[in-house]
C-alpha cells in the first residue's frame, strides 16, 4: 500500500532534515532515488529540497512536464525509477490539468500502488487528495478544484493563516469530508493507516477534520486520536 506525507507548509530549516530523514526511511532504502515534480509551479524547481536530499545521499532527478521534448515513455521511467516523489508549492489548477494531459496522473497513482513516497506541501499537499481548496480560481479567488484522488478527501493548506481560513466559510460547498492543515503540520497516509506529524519549529501546529456526515463538525486530529483512526 502506499505512503503519503501531505504538509499543509513549512518543514524549512533544521525540519528540513527531519522531514527528509523521515521520508527516507519510508522508502526502506539508505540512498532512495529521488524525484521532484515541480509542476505546481509552472516547472520551477525548489532547489532547496533537491539540495537537502542531495546531500542525504539521494541521486536526485527532476522532471519537468511542461517542456517541449517531454514524452509519455519520460514520464513512466521517471516515475518508476523513484523512490521519493516530492511536489512542491504553486497551483493545484495547473497541475491538476497538467498531470492528466500528459498522464502523469496514471503513472502517480501507480507509483502510490507500488508503495513509493509521495510528499509535499501546500498545493504539493493538495494534488494527492480527492480535491483541494486553492486560490486558483478567476483573479486568484478560492476554489475547489479535483486532484489526484489517493485521499479521499478534500484538502485546505496553511490553516491557521487568516487567508487561508477562509476555508471555514465554504467548507460546506464541497460534500466530502475535508483536512485542514497549518503550517508545521503534516498529515500522513502509511500503508493504510493516519497520523499526524508535527514539526519540531511549531509543536503546537494542527491538524484538522471537518465530517461532511455530522454537519462538518470540527476535530483536533492531534487531540482525537478516535477520529484519525476512523478515517
Amino acid at each position: 500500500m502506499g505512503k503519503i506525507v501531505a504538509i499543509g507548509g513549512g518543514f524549512g530549516g533544521d525540519d528540513s532534515w527531519k522531514l527528509a530523514r523521515f521520508v527516507m526511511e519510508l522508502s526502506g532504502k539508505s540512498r532512495p532515488n529521488y524525484l521532484q515534480i515541480p509542476t505546481t509551479g509552472y516547472d520551477f524547481a525548489d532547489g532547496s529540497s533537491v539540495a537537502v536530499f542531495s546531500k542525504m545521499g539521494c541521486d536526485v532527478d527532476l522532471l519537468y512536464l511542461t517542456h517541449a521534448y517531454m514524452t509519455e515513455e519520460i514520464i513512466r521511467q521517471k516515475i518508476e525509477n523513484a523512490d521519493l516523489i516530492n511536489v512542491p508549492g504553486g497551483n493545484l489548477r495547473f497541475v491538476s490539468d497538467v498531470w492528466k494531459k500528459t498522464g502523469a496522473d496514471k503513472y502517480l497513482k501507480r507509483a502510490f500502488e507500488d508503495g513509493k513516497v509521495l510528499f509535499g506541501s501546500s498545493s504539493g499537499s493538495m494534488c494527492w487528495f480527492e480535491q483541494g481548496f486553492d486560490d486558483c480560481g478567476p483573479e486568484d479567488d478560492f476554489m475547489f478544484y479535483p486532484a489526484l484522488g489517493l485521499i479521499p478527501y478534500c484538502n485546505c493548506p496553511h490553516y491557521e493563516s487568516a487567508f487561508w481560513s477562509e476555508f471555514d466559510r465554504h467548507v460546506k460547498e464541497t460534500p466530502l469530508s475535508s483536512i485542514a492543515c497549518e503550517n508545521e503540520a503534516a498529515l500522513c497516509l502509511i500503508d493504510g493507516t493516519y497520523s499526524v506529524m508535527v514539526s519540531d519549529a511549531r509543536r503546537t501546529a494542527r491538524a484538522w477534520f471537518f465530517d461532511a456526515s455530522d454537519g462538518y463538525k470540527k476535530y483536533d486530529l492531534t487531540a482525537c486520536p478516535e477520529v484519525l483512526e476512523r478515517l
